[in-house]
């Protein structure tokens, strides 16, 4: 889990930040929402305790936060400075999008089932809009806070769901061809090994098959490589 960080010691890294100037004018919020998402980063996979878990938020979320506060309030500011709202100011809202962000499937939410529970567990999104978050002690309670103990969850964490695996369409064989006949024609057939060939043709995701057939079909010489038996 990612190391927690202190409300004051946030407030302290964000009062040393340098000013940002009236002339970057309504890029300011965002501006200042890419330095704070810096600030309190997650580590790769890290998951976030529930009670910080505005620091998985990405920079037009907390930017929207940040631009929503500064009209809903009136922040002193001078002549050659824009002045952000607080971080305190800004705390209910971070927090509200980061459950928001929950509720929709964004953020993965774990927990420990009852105070008497040692497993940690997914909690799925459709148990979510029952419970109501207990921020100040990173837990979920059943909405309106009644409700059995089993039903509560404790010690819970928040987390990205994992990339998903990219996955290459398989090409087809006029492609394959078309590659074939491109590679063997920008270089002599008798310079390419028969694994070369191969291995460059199944880097765009073609088949042994396929592969074998665009050779055929580019009308080249086959590459040298070890004789077939």
């Amino acid at each position: 889990m990612a190391n927690p960080l202190p409300l004051f010691e946030l407030e302290l890294r964000i009062a040393r930040l340098p000013a940002i100037s009236r002339a970057a004018h309504l890029g300011a919020p965002l501006l200042h929402a890419r330095r704070l998402v810096e600030l309190w980063a997650v580590d790769g996979d890290d998951d976030a305790s529930l009670t910080e878990a505005f620091r998985l938020l990405d920079a037009d979320a907390v930017a929207g936060v940040i631009l929503r506060t500064s009209v809903a309030r009136d922040y002193p500011s001078d002549l050659r400075h824009w002045a952000p709202p607080s971080f305190t100011d800004m705390l209910d809202e971070l927090r509200a999008c980061a459950w928001q962000a929950a509720l929709d499937g964004a953020l993965l939410v774990t927990g420990i089932k009852g105070v008497r529970g040692t497993r940690r567990q997914q909690i799925l999104s459709a148990e979510l809009p029952r419970l109501t978050p207990d921020w100040r002690l990173s837990r979920l309670v059943c909405d309106g806070g009644g409700g059995d103990l089993p039903d509560k969850f404790i010690d819970v964490r928040v987390r990205r769901p994992p990339a998903k695996p990219v996955v290459r369409a398989k090409p087809t064989q006029d492609q394959v061809d078309a590659a074939a006949k491109d590679l063997l024609e920008t270089r002599s057939p008798d310079s390419l090994t028969e694994e070369e060939v191969q291995t460059a043709l199944e880097s765009l995701g073609a088949t042994r098959e396929q592969v074998r057939a665009g050779i055929k079909n580019a009308g080249a010489s086959r590459p040298r490589g070890r004789p077939k038996k």
